[in-house]
């Protein structure tokens, strides 16, 4: 995968890190209860929705928080894996997050370039939408980490910027009548909106309908293939619930499929799929969560340039062509 072979460790100072200095770290470190939908202000929903929300969120925390105070790669691996598989991608986003924010301190060894190598080949989507949420933070840092990513994936953190916006900021989000980006940077952005109207929607499908129903156009395609996307890798979410988005997406359903199928794929690489997530995506898009990763990576690997501006563009045009011929 361009841009992201493991690393070769030439010694221990390879896996080292530097841990920020305590006032910093009191500073810079975020309270698990921001997550909270008390404390957000989100609609109140069904209670295991709003368990599983949180959870997430609270991973998320866990990852990001971690950034600023350990000491090696080693470490960061073993607290990973004390996650439950189900939440290290969001653990590792959160993570990515943090990377790149500790980079953007003086005189300090560049984290993010060996979090990206050593994360990157398993939660590619994840570890660029995470880097995201810190561009979205710090927008003059935007070029520098954009150098550091992956030329297709990169596109995946114009997606955290959106997410981060919808979801620290619903209100400004949702009165918004552009993105703000140009270019397809704006699409990205949606889709990464569209991850955040699940959350702010309490995963409730008809919500969510409702809150993009009320936006432009010309952008529910994207907002709603975000929400195919966090549907099938937040959750929770069933076959039911699968179907009756494809439904109300309308003539945007290749939309939602192709973030499904997206996150179906990073489901598979990181080996975290649930049962009830490999029922409803089988009954969506008609085949195996394993045939369909193996569908979406293909359709990556027929790209004629992994490196060119339109690459990310054509490999989820091609993704929503084959589930129109479905």
């Amino acid at each position: 995968m361009s841009g992201m072979r493991h690393m070769e460790m030439s010694g221990d100072n390879d896996d080292q890190l530097k841990p920020l200095p305590t006032f910093l770290r009191k500073i810079l470190a975020l309270d698990p209860s921001r997550v909270e939908f008390r404390v957000r202000g989100f609609d109140l929903a069904e209670k295991s929705h709003e368990e599983r929300l949180e959870a997430i969120g609270k991973a998320f925390l866990r990852g990001y928080n971690l950034t600023l105070s350990v000491r090696s790669f080693a470490a960061f691996r073993q607290a990973l894996e004390q996650e439950a598989p189900f939440f290290r991608g969001f653990f590792i986003e959160g993570g990515a997050m943090g990377s790149a924010l500790v980079d953007s301190l003086p005189f300090r060894r560049p984290m993010l370039p060996r979090y990206l190598a050593e994360f990157g080949a398993q939660y590619p989507m994840l570890v660029h939408a995470g880097v995201g949420l810190t561009m979205s933070k710090l927008p003059w840092r935007e070029k520098g980490i954009l150098a550091a990513l992956d030329p297709l994936y990169r596109w995946f953190a114009y997606d955290g910027c959106g997410y981060h916006k919808m979801y620290f900021a619903p209100d400004k989000s949702l009165a918004s009548p552009t993105s703000g980006r140009k270019g397809y940077a704006s699409r990205a952005y949606d889709q990464g909106a569209g991850r955040g109207i699940w959350f702010i929607s309490g995963a409730s499908v008809d919500k969510a309908a409702q809150i993009i129903a009320s936006m432009a156009s010309e952008r529910q395609a994207d907002f709603w293939s975000g929400v195919g996307f966090a549907i099938c890798y937040a959750g929770p979410a069933g076959s039911k619930e699968f179907m009756a988005a494809e439904a109300l997406a309308g003539d945007n359903g290749a939309a939602l499929a192709t973030g499904v199928a997206l996150a179906c794929a990073a489901r598979m690489q990181d080996h975290s799929i649930l049962p009830e997530t490999e029922a409803a995506v089988t009954d969506l898009w008609g085949v195996s969560p394993k045939a369909l990763a193996e569908q979406v990576d293909a359709a990556r690997i027929s790209l004629p340039s992994l490196t060119a501006d339109n690459g990310y563009a054509l490999w989820r045009d091609i993704i929503a062509k084959d589930f129109g011929r479905r």
